[in-house]
Protein backbone atom coordinates (compact mmCIF):
# COMPACT_ATOMS: atom_id res chain seq x y z
CA UNK A 1 0.00 0.00 0.00
CA UNK A 2 1.36 3.46 -0.72
CA UNK A 3 0.49 6.44 0.90
CA UNK A 4 1.09 10.02 -0.41
CA UNK A 5 3.53 12.30 1.12
CA UNK A 6 1.29 14.27 2.95
CA UNK A 7 -0.08 10.65 4.55
CA UNK A 8 3.33 9.78 6.14
CA UNK A 9 2.93 12.11 9.22
CA UNK A 10 -0.19 11.19 9.93
CA UNK A 11 1.08 7.44 9.84
CA UNK A 12 4.12 8.98 12.05
CA UNK A 13 1.63 10.31 14.93
CA UNK A 14 -0.93 6.46 15.40
CA UNK A 15 2.74 4.99 15.40
CA UNK A 16 4.29 6.91 18.05
CA UNK A 17 0.99 7.31 19.68
CA UNK A 18 -0.39 3.31 19.76
CA UNK A 19 3.42 1.97 20.00
CA UNK A 20 4.52 4.24 23.16
CA UNK A 21 1.30 3.30 24.34
CA UNK A 22 1.88 -0.72 24.15
CA UNK A 23 5.17 0.03 25.59
CA UNK A 24 3.88 1.99 28.72
CA UNK A 25 1.16 -0.63 29.11
CA UNK A 26 3.59 -3.45 29.10
CA UNK A 27 5.03 -4.95 32.41
CA UNK A 28 8.52 -4.45 32.75
CA UNK A 29 10.72 -1.46 33.86
CA UNK A 30 12.90 -1.59 29.81
CA UNK A 31 9.64 -1.60 28.07
CA UNK A 32 8.49 1.67 30.36
CA UNK A 33 11.72 3.72 29.45
CA UNK A 34 10.97 2.83 25.88
CA UNK A 35 7.51 3.96 25.95
CA UNK A 36 8.36 7.13 27.92
CA UNK A 37 10.82 8.10 25.41
CA UNK A 38 8.50 7.24 22.70
CA UNK A 39 5.65 9.52 24.82
CA UNK A 40 8.24 12.28 24.70
CA UNK A 41 9.08 12.12 21.48
CA UNK A 42 5.29 11.69 20.63
CA UNK A 43 3.91 15.15 21.96
CA UNK A 44 6.93 17.01 20.32
CA UNK A 45 6.14 15.38 16.86
CA UNK A 46 2.16 16.81 17.68
CA UNK A 47 3.24 19.76 18.65
CA UNK A 48 5.17 20.54 15.75
CA UNK A 49 2.88 18.99 13.83
CA UNK A 50 -0.11 21.24 14.82
CA UNK A 51 -2.21 22.48 11.73
CA UNK A 52 -0.79 19.44 9.55
CA UNK A 53 -1.97 17.05 10.45
CA UNK A 54 -5.54 16.11 7.82
CA UNK A 55 -4.83 13.16 6.06
CA UNK A 56 -6.13 9.41 7.16
CA UNK A 57 -9.45 11.32 8.65
CA UNK A 58 -7.28 13.21 11.41
CA UNK A 59 -8.94 16.48 9.55
CA UNK A 60 -12.01 15.40 11.51
CA UNK A 61 -9.91 15.46 15.17
CA UNK A 62 -9.34 19.28 14.54
CA UNK A 63 -5.56 18.69 15.88
CA UNK A 64 -5.06 22.58 14.97
CA UNK A 65 -2.93 25.56 16.46
CA UNK A 66 -4.76 27.76 19.40
CA UNK A 67 -4.72 31.37 20.69
CA UNK A 68 -2.34 31.95 23.21
CA UNK A 69 -5.13 32.35 25.83
CA UNK A 70 -7.15 29.14 24.85
CA UNK A 71 -3.87 27.34 25.93
CA UNK A 72 -3.54 29.36 29.15
CA UNK A 73 -7.06 28.54 29.92
CA UNK A 74 -6.49 25.03 29.03
CA UNK A 75 -3.83 24.68 31.66
CA UNK A 76 -5.29 26.76 34.32
CA UNK A 77 -8.78 25.19 33.90
CA UNK A 78 -7.26 21.35 34.64
CA UNK A 79 -5.51 22.23 37.47
CA UNK A 80 -8.63 23.88 38.96
CA UNK A 81 -10.79 20.93 38.04
CA UNK A 82 -8.48 18.40 39.89
CA UNK A 83 -8.10 19.99 42.71
CA UNK A 84 -11.77 21.02 42.99
CA UNK A 85 -12.70 17.29 42.25
CA UNK A 86 -10.14 16.05 44.42
CA UNK A 87 -11.33 18.15 47.37
CA UNK A 88 -14.88 17.12 46.70
CA UNK A 89 -14.40 13.28 46.37
CA UNK A 90 -12.08 13.87 49.92
CA UNK A 91 -15.15 15.58 51.39
CA UNK A 92 -17.75 12.77 50.23
CA UNK A 93 -15.59 9.72 51.87
CA UNK A 94 -14.03 8.84 48.58
CA UNK A 95 -10.63 6.92 47.88
CA UNK A 96 -8.94 9.76 46.27
CA UNK A 97 -5.45 7.76 46.58
CA UNK A 98 -3.95 7.23 43.19
CA UNK A 99 -1.74 4.51 42.17
CA UNK A 100 2.19 4.96 42.37
CA UNK A 101 2.65 2.87 38.92
CA UNK A 102 4.98 5.32 37.48
CA UNK A 103 4.25 3.97 33.92
CA UNK A 104 0.68 4.46 34.58
CA UNK A 105 1.23 7.96 35.52
CA UNK A 106 2.86 9.10 32.33
CA UNK A 107 0.29 7.45 30.64
CA UNK A 108 -2.25 9.17 31.80
CA UNK A 109 -0.32 12.55 31.81
CA UNK A 110 0.17 12.18 27.79
CA UNK A 111 -0.92 9.61 25.88
CA UNK A 112 -4.05 9.23 27.42
CA UNK A 113 -5.24 12.74 27.42
CA UNK A 114 -4.52 12.96 23.37
CA UNK A 115 -6.56 9.97 22.28
CA UNK A 116 -9.24 10.48 24.27
CA UNK A 117 -9.95 13.74 23.18
CA UNK A 118 -9.25 13.20 19.35
CA UNK A 119 -11.94 10.75 20.21
CA UNK A 120 -14.25 12.34 22.09
CA UNK A 121 -13.54 15.75 21.28
CA UNK A 122 -12.39 15.12 17.96
CA UNK A 123 -14.39 12.42 15.52
CA UNK A 124 -17.08 12.24 18.14
CA UNK A 125 -17.81 16.41 18.13
CA UNK A 126 -17.45 16.30 13.79
CA UNK A 127 -20.24 13.67 14.23
CA UNK A 128 -22.57 15.63 16.33
CA UNK A 129 -21.93 18.74 14.74
CA UNK A 130 -22.88 16.65 11.16
CA UNK A 131 -25.90 15.25 13.07
CA UNK A 132 -27.16 18.25 14.46
CA UNK A 133 -26.28 20.57 11.85
CA UNK A 134 -29.76 21.42 10.67
CA UNK A 135 -31.56 20.55 14.26
CA UNK A 136 -30.17 24.19 15.93
CA UNK A 137 -28.17 27.87 15.17
CA UNK A 138 -25.03 27.70 15.87
CA UNK A 139 -24.75 28.35 19.72
CA UNK A 140 -27.73 25.71 20.64
CA UNK A 141 -25.43 23.35 18.11
CA UNK A 142 -22.24 23.95 20.25
CA UNK A 143 -23.73 23.55 24.02
CA UNK A 144 -25.66 20.19 22.54
CA UNK A 145 -22.96 18.98 21.25
CA UNK A 146 -20.47 19.60 24.00
CA UNK A 147 -23.21 18.00 26.42
CA UNK A 148 -23.57 15.49 24.43
CA UNK A 149 -20.33 14.48 23.90
CA UNK A 150 -19.66 14.59 27.36
CA UNK A 151 -22.58 11.99 28.85
CA UNK A 152 -20.95 10.21 26.06
CA UNK A 153 -17.57 10.30 27.50
CA UNK A 154 -18.88 9.84 31.28
CA UNK A 155 -21.41 6.66 29.95
CA UNK A 156 -18.26 4.70 28.88
CA UNK A 157 -16.12 5.20 31.86
CA UNK A 158 -19.16 2.78 33.26
CA UNK A 159 -17.10 0.25 31.53
CA UNK A 160 -14.72 0.36 34.80
CA UNK A 161 -15.46 -1.63 37.59
CA UNK A 162 -16.58 0.35 40.72
CA UNK A 163 -17.18 3.92 39.17
CA UNK A 164 -19.17 5.81 41.67
CA UNK A 165 -22.23 8.33 40.76
CA UNK A 166 -20.29 10.93 42.07
CA UNK A 167 -17.25 9.82 40.14
CA UNK A 168 -19.40 9.82 37.33
CA UNK A 169 -20.67 13.28 37.90
CA UNK A 170 -17.41 14.12 38.06
CA UNK A 171 -16.03 13.07 34.34
CA UNK A 172 -19.55 14.53 32.86
CA UNK A 173 -18.68 17.72 34.39
CA UNK A 174 -14.65 17.82 33.34
CA UNK A 175 -16.30 16.06 29.89
CA UNK A 176 -18.04 19.09 29.23
CA UNK A 177 -15.48 21.17 30.46
CA UNK A 178 -13.16 19.66 27.55
CA UNK A 179 -15.84 20.46 25.40
CA UNK A 180 -15.86 24.03 26.51
CA UNK A 181 -12.52 24.71 25.52
CA UNK A 182 -12.56 22.58 22.17
CA UNK A 183 -15.72 24.90 20.74
CA UNK A 184 -14.26 28.16 22.04
CA UNK A 185 -10.86 27.02 20.74
CA UNK A 186 -11.66 25.07 17.47
CA UNK A 187 -8.95 22.76 18.50
CA UNK A 188 -8.71 19.25 20.28
CA UNK A 189 -5.13 20.29 21.49
CA UNK A 190 -6.05 22.78 24.21
CA UNK A 191 -8.75 19.82 25.46
CA UNK A 192 -5.82 17.17 25.74
CA UNK A 193 -3.97 19.71 27.78
CA UNK A 194 -6.57 20.53 30.00
CA UNK A 195 -7.03 16.85 30.52
CA UNK A 196 -3.48 16.57 30.95
CA UNK A 197 -3.53 18.68 33.22
CA UNK A 198 -6.67 17.38 35.33
CA UNK A 199 -4.54 14.24 35.76
CA UNK A 200 -1.12 15.49 36.69
CA UNK A 201 -3.29 17.48 39.52
CA UNK A 202 -4.94 14.56 40.57
CA UNK A 203 -2.15 12.68 40.60
CA UNK A 204 0.20 15.59 42.66
CA UNK A 205 -2.33 16.11 44.64
CA UNK A 206 -2.49 12.50 46.05
CA UNK A 207 1.05 11.91 45.72
CA UNK A 208 1.42 15.21 48.57
CA UNK A 209 -1.40 13.81 50.85
CA UNK A 210 0.62 10.62 50.91
CA UNK A 211 4.04 11.97 51.79
CA UNK A 212 2.39 13.98 54.11
CA UNK A 213 0.63 11.49 56.07
CA UNK A 214 3.71 9.29 55.79
CA UNK A 215 6.11 12.37 57.36
CA UNK A 216 3.10 12.48 60.33
CA UNK A 217 4.28 8.99 61.76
Amino acid sequence: MIFKIGECREVAFWVLLLGSWQFLASPGSKTGIIGAVGATAFLVYAWANLDRLRGLGLDYACWRSAARTDWVLAAVSGILAGTTVFAIGTASGQNMRLGDNWKLIALQVTLGPVLEEIVFRGYLFAFLVWLLSKAANDAGRGRSVVVFAAVFFALVHLAQPGVSWLQLACITSTGTLYGWIRWRSGSTAPAAVSHAAYNLALYAISGAVLLGAKASR
